[in-house]
């Protein structure tokens, strides 16, 4: 795994071949290692039977039986009319089904539509207008929630996974129990291979248009980044974040948790697979990471085991760090800034990150990737286009704060069926060169190293200043008495926007004392030269259905208006 393959030197040729084709590197695997451990999970019985206490029961397949599996499913799918280009919704929760279905759909060269499991049916709807599917692979469940929606209900091609007692084209169960395999259907790089609908902070749903090419990029990239060794077992919390480790060749543990519902109990799940399935690496979002730790600190719980943990996708503190350190003192603390569209965009490691100088008002995340191009460029919530001035009219001197642009071969150049994303998000040089626009405002310190201090969107425009959430909330969360914070603009008739400080209080503090919480709050933002117009404190901040990690100020800001 050490001896990672170049893929931007193979295949990839501007012509079809079979190489090109991503899930080659998985036959790969299963050829090399055939008897290597490719997942493991723990089903929904064992789970049910669990006491709590002792370990979870894992069921595992190896790199051959997957491969296998894979290989007869893909046939299927082309018996019952599903061939190259073809679109697949596959909302499946996170299981040995998903990744099956993902799999053998990208196998014939058809294209996987993957949905988190969070997906509700107005957000199916929107997905298969924009895909226009000829096939949906779900659960039946999911199956009648959709049976009102025009757009899903007339899918042709519908594939049952699990107990059902309708009338389905196919069962993915059945499908697994063929003999005959499928060949790997040869694609062009530019081909998609993967569509992935998030809505992202902004709340506006949009499919990054995955290519083969991008795929292997980005595997490259994370390989170079975060390199697993022959031993390593690893624990990806986040469904896509999986094929990565897949890819190369590492055994991976599924996360016995419902990602779409959060629960108390989800830290005492994961920490209980890490020792059950020795785990060495794992992949979380910030708030399972912060919730892990509380939950060992509580327990008096070392992860001696782990090697390495990664964590991204939201803002990550130095106390959060520095929390997590302690309960896993010799485990590498990786904080990973990326995004749907570009993963990694950079990292820094939690001893760099503890030895720095807080920057006052921004987060550290370490060295840009190498494989990447970037500037910084004036923060405008409007779409840019290249005058024949070029970049001149629009980066900012070096030092200053702007919005981080990118361009480098993991970076997702498209959007499936959606150009008005495109625009929003993309900046196309004349030379047709494409930029993705992170919608993050940083600087780069004199090490060259990337501080973020906020989102465009989210940027506070009071008067003639610029202010950004992340020093705020920083700040806030280390009130012992909040819960969540969130630090935003709100409409002023004479400043523009006016800033608002918004709080849940921890379940042990009294709402009787809220006098004297806000006096707090005010004191240590008038200490900080931070303004603060107005304090709310709200029952609840809602917060992304993906990672429960990034505060919805926009769905927060409405909540505030109509108190």
């Amino acid at each position: 795994m050490n001896k990672s393959v170049d893929y931007n030197s193979i295949a990839f040729l501007d012509k079809q071949a079979r190489e090109n084709n991503v899930i080659s590197f998985l036959d790969k695997h299963a050829d090399e290692r055939p008897a290597r451990t490719a997942l493991k999970w723990v089903t929904r019985e064992a789970l049910k039977e669990w006491d709590g206490v002792g370990a979870l029961t894992h069921t595992s397949i190896t790199y051959k039986e997957l491969a296998h599996k894979i290989n007869v499913i893909a046939h299927g799918l082309e018996k019952i009319g599903i061939s190259k280009g073809d679109r697949v919704i596959i909302f499946v929760p996170l299981s040995l089904e998903l990744y099956l279905s993902m799999f053998a759909v990208q196998r014939i060269g058809a294209i996987a539509v993957f949905l988190d499991s969070w997906a509700r049916r107005d957000h199916l709807s929107v997905v298969a207008r924009v895909v226009q599917p000829k096939s949906m692979i779900s659960f039946q469940d999911a199956f009648k929630l959709c049976e009102n929606v025009d757009e899903l209900a007339n899918i042709p091609l519908k594939i049952i996974v699990g107990p059902h007692d309708g009338n389905y084209k196919a069962s993915l169960e059945d499908l697994a129990l063929g003999k005959e395999e499928s060949e790997i259907q040869p694609v062009e790089g530019k081909d998609t291979a993967l569509i992935t609908f998030t809505t992202g902070s902004s709340g506006v749903p949009k499919g990054a248009d995955r290519t083969h090419r991008f795929l292997a990029a980005q595997h490259r990239a994370l390989d170079k980044e975060i390199p697993y060794n022959e031993k390593d077992i690893d624990l990806p919390v986040f469904p896509i974040f999986s094929l990565n480790s897949l890819a190369g060749g590492v055994s991976t543990v599924l996360p016995a948790i419902d990602l779409a519902a959060p629960s108390e109990k989800d830290a005492a799940v994961i920490v209980n697979q890490i020792f059950s399935s020795s785990i060495t690496c794992c992949t979380v979002s910030p708030s399972i990471f912060v919730n892990i730790a509380e939950h060992c600190r509580q327990h008096n719980i070392v992860l001696s085991g782990l090697r390495r943990v990664v964590t991204g996708g939201a803002p990550v503190s130095r106390d959060n760090v520095k929390s997590f350190k302690s309960i896993a003192p010799s485990a590498e603390i990786l904080v990973l800034y990326g995004s749907t569209e570009v993963e990694p965009i950079a990292h820094i490691e939690a001893k760099e990150m503890l030895a720095e100088e807080s920057k006052g008002e921004g987060v550290n995340v370490g060295s840009i990737s190498s494989d990447l191009e970037f500037k910084f460029i004036k923060i405008t919530k409007k779409n840019i286009e290249l005058s024949e001035q070029g970049w001149s009219e629009w980066e900012v001197e070096k030092g200053k704060v702007g919005e981080l642009v990118v361009s480098g071969p993991h970076v997702c150049e498209n959007y499936y069926n959606n150009l008005d994303a495109f625009k929003k998000t993309k900046i196309q040089e004349k030379t047709g060169k494409i930029w993705h626009r992170t919608g993050d405002v940083g600087v780069l310190d004199d090490k060259s190293k990337l501080w973020l201090v906020g989102r465009v969107h989210n940027t506070i425009v009071r008067g003639n200043d610029y202010l950004f959430p992340v020093q705020a909330e920083i700040l806030l969360k280390r009130l012992p008495f909040v819960r969540q914070a969130a630090f935003l603009g709100i409409e002023d008739s004479k400043l523009g926007e006016k800033t608002c400080v918004a709080i849940s209080l921890k379940t042990d503090c009294s709402i009787d004392n809220q006098e004297e919480y806000i006096a707090q709050i005010l004191n240590l933002f008038k200490k900080k030269n931070i303004p603060a117009d107005e304090v709310k404190i709200v029952d609840e901040i809602p917060m992304d259905p993906r990672h429960h990690s990034k505060v919805e100020y926009s769905k927060l800001r409405e909540l505030i208006k109509n108190a």
